[in-house]
């Protein structure tokens, strides 16, 4: 065993974006499979995931952590939203415990590593997949050796930013071990989250996961995915779902066939939960999923106009929409979601209603329950955030400090915003009756009373 021990950890998530604690919470996956690699080299790790936690409550446990497990390094997984959280673990860290060597990762450090390195006490940022780069890393960290020669990293050098030559993406996924979901599993969770693929081809203007795919989309094999599935059913039989999170789990229609096949073959009972895009999609897919156990399948719709769906690069058409959603209305036993966001470059009165109109007309296809239309948020590395920096409404300074992640407001305020996101939400769900819309809300208003009195008034008051 390697005697240097290794705290992974991801913190967190701004208060305003976190969902309030589950068990069956999601997890950082990306740290589970580090967890797997890292122990297969004989590090002894400890990984946490504190982003349904308070700040408050995350310095705590991981300042516990630190006294009782005494890292050598701490390796921290950082998006935009659990920035502010991760700079005080920072701080804690290297105000506490000064010889404890920190390592950030993820999609905000990829974007933002050189204001990372020149404003924080980091001895390194890992750009891009971490499994690889990681296991070379540490032993030349531990051993203070030099860094230049390793793929896939930043690191500071003489007072100057020294990024080195990119790392080949990992193309052979099944080569990596299962990760390890036992970091994260507690006595009563019933629902794991699990990955078959890495990447998306496309690059939707609100999305910066393309700087950690490079738009390569790489799959798992269904054999491995299900060998992993047939190991987690056994080891931990309370399981009863499996959520991927995919950023799409169907980019291969033979590939889900096959997958569901297989699933049926070996007898496996949990149910499944997807995201999906609207193409591809066919009644023989859509058969295999309900019959291999899959109880819902979430699309990404974002908006109901033709001009915003071409503006957004989202690489579908109304059209398309439409026919998957008849498709999907032949399925009874899968749940369909539909994903909307509001608040786009151009979004205006016609757009929200051709949001809205669309909405409608699925909703009598496939009914689904209440949604939420999402402001969009603006992250460093897109498209929608460069637009912002153009106006003079951003620069990359606001990620230095504890404000929470932006919505695009180039166009509209935070208010006029809100009000386009009521109108879509309550307007589309009284097209299925008062009664119906009524005992929503109040179950919406048990969960979270402030936050659905508070647009509930808004929406009648601001029509």
């Amino acid at each position: 065993m390697n005697e240097n021990k290794i705290f992974l950890l991801e913190t967190s998530v701004e208060e305003q974006n976190r969902l309030e604690y589950s068990p069956d919470g999601t997890y950082a996956l990306g740290m589970a499979y580090l967890d797997s690699v890292l122990q297969k080299q004989g590090y002894k790790v400890l990984t946490k995931d504190f982003a349904q936690f308070s700040e408050l409550e995350c310095l705590k446990r991981v300042k516990i952590i630190l006294d009782q497990f005494k890292p050598n390094l701490v390796g921290i997984s950082m998006m935009s939203m659990t920035r502010v959280s991760s700079f005080k673990v920072i701080e804690l860290i290297k105000k506490q415990y000064p010889g404890v060597k920190i390592v950030l990762g993820g999609v905000h450090p990829t974007v933002m590593y050189e204001q990372l390195l020149n404003n924080f006490p980091i001895d390194c940022v890992i750009i891009g997949e971490g499994e690889r780069t990681l296991v070379e890393l540490l032993p030349a960290l531990f051993s203070n050796k030099k860094l230049d020669k390793i793929n896939g990293i930043a690191f500071r050098k003489n007072k100057k930013i020294i990024k080195t030559k990119e790392r080949e993406l990992i193309c052979d996924l099944d080569s990596i071990p299962f990760p390890n979901h036992e970091a994260f599993m507690n006595p009563k969770r019933k629902r794991i989250a699990l990955l078959s693929s890495r990447g998306c081809p496309n690059i939707c203007s609100f999305c910066a996961l393309y700087l950690i795919s490079r738009r390569r989309y790489r799959m798992r094999s269904y054999q491995n995915v299900v060998d992993e599935i047939e190991f987690l059913v056994k080891k931990f039989p309370q399981i009863k779902e499996i959520e991927f999170s995919d950023d799409t789990f169907t980019l291969s229609e033979e590939r889900v066939i096959n997958f569901c096949k297989e699933i049926v073959k070996r007898q496996i009972h949990v149910k499944f939960i997807c995201s999906a895009r609207i193409k591809p999609a066919s009644e023989e897919m859509f058969y295999w999923m309900e019959k291999a156990g899959f109880k819902e399948i979430r699309f990404g719709i974002e908006t109901g106009s033709r001009k915003m769906l071409v503006s957004i690069h989202k690489g579908i058409t109304i059209e398309q929409i439409i026919e998957t959603f008849k498709i999907a209305s032949k399925f009874k036993k899968i749940k369909f979601v539909k994903f909307l966001m509001v608040g786009f470059p151009g979004e205006n009165e016609d757009t929200v209603k051709e949001t809205i109109e669309l909405t409608k007309k699925l909703q009598k296809l496939v009914p689904m329950d209440f949604f939420y239309a999402t402001p969009l948020w603006v992250y460093p590395g897109t498209e929608v955030y460069e637009q912002m920096k153009k106006a003079k409404k951003i620069d990359d300074k606001f990620w230095l400090s504890n404000k929470s992640c932006p919505h695009y407001t180039v166009e509209h305020t935070e208010e006029e915003i809100l009000n386009m996101s009521n109108r879509i939400s309550f307007e589309t769900s009284l097209d299925r009756g008062y009664y119906y819309f009524l005992i929503l809300i109040l179950k919406k208003m048990l969960t979270n009373p402030k936050e659905y009195t508070k647009r509930m008034i808004n929406f009648v008051f601001k029509r």
